[in-house]
């Protein structure tokens, strides 16, 4: 039996949902991070609990045939791409069998998965991305010359950010606003020194720059900023003046007022310094005004693939459908030529705002949204009657989208009760989708079909669109 510390060799047979891979050792089960199936490796135990352990890559000794040389300085340290190794076909194939294991073992369900819609853009996808200004930029090797970062937090240490500078997630366009931003708060920079620049601090909640938030537009080829700042000032008027002199292709900069302690790139919308304060984007035939804090879709292209799979699940027309967790209203309003009317559950006032203002710039009469906390709809012990307090019809098709941790237990187990003959489900983790999926099935639904998309190639993340028939 392997024991902490031990340096063992490891045959890497699959990979695990969060991304590490894994082998055994008689029967025990070891995760080990930055492997690849079909790797021999050597690997330092580091953590062992009752049935698995955790090990180290030390060393490859053999490469599997699906290892693919990570092009980015940063992986294996930044977080965010875990996959960059991993050819993207058998990506693709693991995605799928994630989400077949989750429907079984969590689900208890065993029904055709089909094939996965895969990206035809493995890099260069994101619509978004947000970094962190920090004056402790975390290393990644012993001579890394960086004395201010701009970048992505290293797992783990949200006190520091590894200064990136080539995002392969995000175009060269980006990179070069990102790149401008880098030279402004280098502490050599005279703009820096003109404007008295600084930069956040969290533990004396001192610093003017907190966050750069830059948005792209792929069908109207428009680009935004969103600076975060600490507070209101004028060297932000001045900053702007001058991006938008060196950089003409950014359409608008706002700035985002922040005065929390909260590590969170949001805040209140303090000022727009140059042009519209938002840009649009498209989604099928559909406009999208995207605002600051506005959320939507960061695969544009492979939003349109989920969106349609949600088509082809929805079917045929139908009277009334309940889209909740509605957002900004991107897919109610994409379902609006197959619903008689669609109302909108969400609880954000904003994202309401939002929602309307998209149906608005559509032209679409048929949608409509309610601010409200869905949770509170489903308590109580008539559920039917809380909504039709709301003075809406009972819904044919229910259409769920919920954030990573899935339904509130009461709305999975209470769902049931509003009648609708269909049900159709996206979600963002194959494992709380499982979950839910395994409890409204108990309440008289039988599930018929599963979709996966990828939305996010370089990471194991995957989207999941499920159909549920009332029986």
């Amino acid at each position: 039996m392997i024991s902490r510390d031990e340096i063992v060799e490891l045959s890497i047979d699959s990979i695990a949902f969060e991304g590490k891979s894994i082998a055994r050792v008689e029967g025990f089960v070891v995760f080990v991070d930055g492997a690849v199936p079909g790797d021999v490796v050597r690997a330092k135990i580091y953590k062992k609990k009752k049935g698995y352990a955790e090990a180290k890559l030390l060393e490859v000794i053999s490469a599997s045939p699906h290892r693919v040389e990570a092009p980015c300085q940063y992986f294996g340290v930044c977080g965010g791409c875990r996959w960059q190794h991993l050819e993207y076909s058998e990506q693709s194939r693991y995605k799928r069998q994630h989400v077949i294991d989750a429907l079984e073992r969590t689900g208890g369900l065993n029904l055709q998965v089909e094939d996965i819609t895969a990206a035809k853009e493995i890099y260069g996808y994101r619509n978004k991305i947000e970094m962190t200004f920090s004056n402790r930029p975390y290393w990644i090797h012993e001579n890394d010359p960086a004395t201010v970062a701009l970048g992505f937090h290293a797992p783990g240490r949200y006190d520091k950010a590894i200064d990136i500078l080539h995002c392969y997630l995000a175009d060269e366009k980006v990179n070069a606003i990102v790149d401008w931003f880098r030279k402004a708060i280098d502490p050599e920079s005279r703009l820096r020194k003109e404007l008295g620049l600084t930069l956040y601090e969290s533990k004396p909640h001192t610093g003017l720059l907190r966050f750069l938030t830059i948005r792209k537009s792929f069908h109207t080829g428009e680009y935004m900023v969103n600076l975060v700042v600490l507070n209101a000032d004028p060297a932000v008027d001045r900053l702007a003046e001058k991006l938008h002199a060196d950089l003409p292709f950014v359409s608008t900069l706002a700035s985002t007022v922040n005065t929390t302690r909260s590590q969170v790139a949001t805040g209140i919308v303090d000022k727009i310094h140059f042009g519209q304060g938002y840009i649009t984007e498209k989604l099928g035939r559909y406009s999208f005004r995207i605002s600051p804090l506005s959320f939507f879709q960061t695969n544009t292209v492979q939003a349109e693939h989920l969106y349609d799979a949600a088509m082809r699940a929805v079917g045929e027309k139908h009277d009334v459908i309940y889209d909740m967790y509605s957002g900004t209203g991107s897919i109610a309003i994409y379902m609006s030529e197959l619903a008689g009317h669609v109302y909108g559950f969400e609880l954000v006032h904003s994202a309401v705002e939002d929602a309307g203002e998209n149906a608005a710039l559509n032209d679409i009469g048929n949608v409509s949204f309610l601010q409200t906390d869905l949770l509170d709809l489903f308590k109580g012990t008539d559920i039917a009657e809380n909504f039709e307090r709301l003075n809406i019809p009972k819904p044919d098709l229910v259409l769920l989208d919920p954030p990573r941790s899935g339904l509130h237990p009461k709305i999975a187990s209470n769902l049931h009760l509003l009648g609708a003959k269909k049900i159709v489900y996206v979600s963002c983790n194959p494992m709380t989708q499982a979950r839910d999926v395994k409890e409204i099935v108990s309440h008289g639904y039988q599930a018929t079909h599963s979709q996966p998309v990828d939305m996010f190639p370089q990471t194991y993340h995957i989207e999941n669109v499920m159909t549920l028939v009332k029986m």
